[in-house]
């Protein structure tokens, strides 16, 4: 598979991971920091199994990471650059209007 086709699976997965407004939601939430599916539920008015299914989306278009403290577990955005991203699309929606 040429450098080109991997990049372009890999823009397709983060694309999809953010392509849902539950996703695009929390993906903002945790501009603020990290947070547990409890948390974030809260803030979305919404079922924590819910969320927790959003965030193994997430996860796995690997936009956040997970950390286990204790009983807890705690999501964050997988760094600076997912953070710029989420920035850059809602940007790019309000430009739009």
């Amino acid at each position: 598979m040429s450098e080109m086709a991997v990049a372009l699976e890999r823009a397709v997965a983060v694309l999809r991971g953010m392509a849902y407004e539950h996703r695009l939601h929390i993906l903002v939430l945790l501009q603020a920091g990290e947070s547990t599916p409890a948390v974030l539920a809260e803030a979305m008015r919404t079922d924590v199994t819910g969320v927790a299914h959003h965030l193994r989306f997430l996860r796995d278009a690997r936009l956040v990471r997970r950390e286990r403290r204790g009983r807890h577990v705690y999501y964050s955005l997988s760094g600076d650059p997912t953070k710029r991203l989420v920035q850059e699309v809602l940007h790019y929606a309000e430009r739009l209007a």
